[in-house]
């Protein structure tokens, strides 16, 4: 039986003149390593905002509404709260406290992109910064 494995061109490193790889992002692990083109400033500051997002609805949750929601125990959902009165506002709250919790936990998965934007971004501001000096230097 013959084989039909064509022999693949050996890939070779890019190298400048210089002895320097063309790009500096090759000895970067490629968990880490920046893409060409992209602003990793942009995308830290995105990944942060959904930080905040997510840190804020976490202490609205356990600061504000987790205390509004305490008295929820002791009371049924049966009985009125006030005999011949209006509760309704009181009730929305509680509602809207029911409907906020866990909300945080969308956006939970923001804060490990965020530690891995920065680790990126930490390179590629290294990049750049050998790229504005050598651009300097010629």
């Amino acid at each position: 039986m013959t084989s039909n494995v064509v022999a693949s061109p050996t890939v070779t490193s890019s190298a400048d003149t210089k002895g320097q790889p063309a790009s500096l992002f090759e000895n970067v692990p490629w968990p880490v390593r920046p893409s060409p083109g992209i602003n990793y400033n942009f995308i830290a500051m995105m990944y942060l905002s959904g930080t905040a997002i997510a840190i804020f609805f976490y202490i609205l949750e356990k600061r504000i509404l987790d205390p509004l929601l305490a008295g929820d125990d002791e009371k049924s959902e049966d009985t009125p709260s006030v005999v011949g009165g209006d509760s309704g506002g009181d009730d929305a709250w509680k509602e809207f406290a029911r409907g906020m919790k866990g909300m945080h936990y969308i956006f939970d998965p923001f804060i490990p992109c965020l530690l891995w934007s920065l680790s990126v971004r930490h390179y590629w501001l290294k990049e750049m910064d050998l790229a504005s000096q050598e651009k300097k230097d010629n």
